[in-house]
């Protein structure tokens, strides 16, 4: 008996060790299936899914997913909008997605895979994050231009003084270069934005000179040289998609030549920093949301042709009734800002009618342009940039005219610099409280139009101005100059629901109107002064200029025009490519008054502008 039990417990302990070694072999080798002593444990989606729109990419970011240690051939997979886009390592918390464009809209998800023995083990999908990009890429930029040895300033006279006696008309400035003591940072820049919608790209710029023409005689010096070089180098900035304006500052480098020119190599530099700026700028876009605001700062501008003119001081001179020979100015300052999805800034860029002669700062630089450019770039961050808008017949009070609105920060200050700036930055401020949404394509269209040189005095400075010590430096060759007529650059710009008018001078404000009266959808339109050439001053309506002809003895707006029609056949040309521009949600009436020119730049662009084919090119000279 205790012999049968003992074989008894030892079969009994056989077949027991025989099992355990059968189970523990078929673990082992991954064989133990659902039947087995317990399910397995399923996959479980990683947590804390997390997208961030960067610069340019929406970066993912996760909890590290967790296995069954039984489990081999571990993957995260990374799906946006139903489609896996990349299998991760199993280990990995984090991915960015490169192809992502403005405005899209993505949901992007996580699933996690592995297997075991021969069975796929797949996850739930995480939870979902939606992610919608900001409309635009938006880049800026700025490059020193000061000059690094002296240079003749634009002024208020005319002449570098060897010609015309100073004591007559008066002359610019001059600088004598760098100075021990002078401060470091640099006084006058190129300063460029760039705005991206995904499939056009637009790039506006700044010169903080006195201004600059489409072309030089020179050399290649020339707006318009400096958009060919953009072009050439960055494919996705085509010429026509290019504005670059001057600031026309009196107290900056005299880059027209009224006031005794520049050296060559300095018309280099600038150009080679205004398209080292432009360029940078669209290498640095980044995703950004655009909102435009405008405020009205009417009170600190004045119509040179009405009796406001007067009264230039705090104290009323003239106490009589409002009388004016040519009434309208634009007193709107137009913001426009772009910030990163995190808050930062990017760019602040301000438009406002007022001429760069506040006389605000000392030896070389921007006017107000500039100072106002600094000031927004340390108070938003990110770069700033001040332009002038429609100033044709329009001088700023400095820093208050009698009219000025007493609430303005700036009121009574004896400090005119910081008075000035103190109310342009309240209305920065103001238009960028009221700033709403920019939303809608990025187009851009650009044009030539060819005008006679009616102007005498402009004419004679043409012929004449390198032996009167105001050497005019515009290319005199074809196409620029043929004969008497001369060659410029229109275009307009549209960024979302914002239209630009570039104007290739100093254009008055009927300019600007009569778009805004023509094209109906934008919701502001914004005029550019000094756009691409510099003509002079564009007068508009040609009706004005009879009026303006009278004041010349008081208002040099008539001797430095180019013809009377020029102001009308701008602002028609801009109307025109308009057209261009509009899309479903715009639309524009062409005006009866500009059937004429649009006759004539329509028969001239068909026919490749056939004045420029002319042998003899430009206004011969004695």
């Amino acid at each position: 008996m205790q012999d049968a039990g003992r074989r008894r417990r030892t079969l009994d302990g056989m077949k027991a060790r025989r099992a355990l070694a059968v189970a523990t072999a078929l673990v082992l080798t991954g064989g133990l299936v659902c039947a087995a002593v317990a399910d397995p444990p399923e996959l479980a989606a990683p947590g804390g899914l997390a997208a961030t729109v960067a610069a340019r990419t929406v970066q993912l970011s996760w909890q590290a997913a967790e296995f069954p240690t039984s489990a081999r051939d571990g993957e995260v997979d990374v799906i946006r909008d139903g489609v896996t886009l990349a299998a991760l390592p199993a280990d990995a918390t984090s991915w960015v997605d490169p192809a992502v464009a403005p405005g899209q809209t993505h949901r992007y998800a996580l699933v996690v895979r592995a297997t075991r023995g021969s069975h796929a083990l797949v996850s739930e999908s995480s939870g979902v994050q939606t992610v919608t990009l900001p409309a635009y890429l938006v880049g800026a930029a700025t490059e020193d231009i000061t000059p690094p040895y002296g240079v003749n300033l634009g002024g208020f006279g005319l002449g570098d003084g060897t010609f015309i006696p100073e004591q007559v008309t008066g002359r610019g400035g001059q600088w004598g270069g760098p100075q021990p003591g002078d401060p470091p940072t640099p006084r006058i820049r190129a300063r460029a934005i760039v705005v991206d919608d995904g499939s056009n790209a637009v790039a506006i710029a700044d010169i903080e000179t006195q201004g600059m023409f489409a072309a030089y005689e020179a050399g290649s010096y020339g707006l318009h040289d400096m958009a060919e070089e953009v072009a050439a180098a960055t494919p996705g900035l085509p010429v026509d998609h290019i504005v670059i304006a001057s600031d026309h500052t009196h107290h900056g480098p005299d880059t027209i030549g009224a006031w005794g020119g520049v050296p060559d190599d300095y018309l280099q530099l600038v150009k080679d920093r205004t398209v080292a700026a432009i360029e940078k700028a669209y290498a640095e876009r980044a995703f950004a949301d655009v909102r435009a605001g405008q405020s009205d700062a009417s009170s600190l501008v004045y119509n040179q042709a009405c009796s406001e003119a007067l009264n230039q001081d705090a104290e009323p001179t003239y106490t009589g009734p409002d009388a004016c020979a040519t009434p309208g100015k634009d007193g709107m300052l137009r913001a426009i800002q772009a910030t990163t999805p995190a808050g930062k800034t990017v760019v602040t860029l301000v438009v406002f009618a007022a001429h760069s002669t506040t006389n605000i700062g000392s030896a070389v630089d921007g006017d107000w342009p500039q100072f106002l450019g600094d000031r927004m770039a340390a108070t938003y961050g990110g770069v700033g940039i001040g332009m002038e808008g429609a100033n044709g017949g329009t001088q700023p009070c400095r820093p208050t005219c009698a009219f000025t609105n007493n609430d303005e920060p700036g009121y009574g200050m004896n400090d005119r610099f910081n008075a000035i700036m103190l109310n342009y930055s309240a209305h920065v401020r103001d238009a960028l409280d009221h700033a709403n949404p920019v939303t809608g394509p990025v187009r851009a269209a650009q044009g030539y139009i060819r005008e006679a040189v009616m102007g005498p005095f402009v004419n004679g400075l043409f012929v004449a101005g390198s032996h009167t010590g105001t050497p005019l430096m515009r290319s005199r060759k074809s196409p620029w100059m043929v004969a008497q007529t001369v060659r410029t650059v229109v275009a307009d710009v549209r960024i979302g629901n914002l239209l630009f008018n570039a104007t290739p001078g100093e254009g008055f404000p009927a300019i600007r109107q009569g778009v805004a009266d023509a094209v109906d959808g934008p919701r502001l339109v914004i005029q550019l002064g000094l756009a691409n050439d510099q003509l002079g001053y564009l007068i508009a309506p040609l009706s004005y200029v009879p009026v303006i002809a009278a004041e010349a003895a008081v208002n040099d707006n008539i001797l430095f025009n180019v013809s009377p029609t020029i102001g009308d056949h701008v602002m028609c040309a801009d109307i025109s490519l308009a057209h261009a521009l509009a899309g479903n949600d715009w639309t524009v009436a062409d005006p009866p008054a500009c059937a004429g020119y649009d006759a004539v730049d329509t028969a001239q662009a068909a026919a490749g502008d056939p004045v420029s084919q002319v042998p003899v090119g430009g206004v011969a000279l004695p």
